[in-house]
């Protein structure tokens, strides 16, 4: 069985092997599953803007979804305070000016707070979860952090280009499970 930083390890290195073509058919394989998502009473849905040159999922095709199809519901992204390790969220739009972070996370400079209690749902980034929801990010804790300050029914959606390993064994008393993982071959509800 592989820690934590094993996996972390693993998954970051399988997903830069990806081919162009198979990382843009899996981000398509997502944005299907992520469609069949409930997004009838979102108000306000939290979306992580990619690392592209990490192979994150494009979640930027899910924006444009949401924009077109579902116009009421508010984007809200997040800025990094990297001293503290805490996010910041805003309102999201064409117009937001955005800037690369030092780890080249696009951000926005200023714009419209949101508060952690008003968003319905976030889509957590991650390398790979289990099959009970946990789940490995890049190991600095800030959506653990985020997540402790939303709502208790806030929806934590999980984008994986990978299935469910069977258990992540060593987790933290801090760590906050998923309550549903999208990938490109199906959805995990837990």
């Amino acid at each position: 069985m592989m820690t934590k930083n094993e996996l972390r390890t693993y998954y970051r290195h399988l997903r830069s092997q990806l081919a162009p073509s198979e990382e843009s058919d899996l981000n398509l394989g997502l944005l299907e599953n992520l469609k069949r998502l409930e997004w009838q009473n979102v108000k306000f849905c939290h979306v992580f803007l990619p690392i592209l040159k990490f192979h994150e999922p494009n979640t930027l095709l899910l924006i444009s979804y949401l924009q077109d199809k579902f116009p009421e519901i508010q984007i809200v992204i997040s800025k990094s305070n990297l001293q503290s390790n805490v996010m910041s969220h805003y309102l999201y739009d064409d117009k937001l000016a955005l800037a690369h972070n030092q780890w080249g996370i696009l951000e926005p400079v200023e714009g419209v707070y949101v508060d952690e209690k008003s968003i319905d749902m976030v889509l957590v980034p991650l390398l790979i979860s289990d099959k009970a929801g946990n789940r490995i990010g890049y190991g600095k804790g800030y959506y653990d952090r985020f997540l402790s300050l939303c709502r208790p029914d806030v929806q934590k959606v999980g984008l994986s280009f990978f299935e469910p390993i069977a258990i992540i064994e060593d987790i933290d008393p801090h760590d906050i499970p998923l309550d549903v993982c999208v990938t490109p071959k199906t959805i995990y509800y837990y």
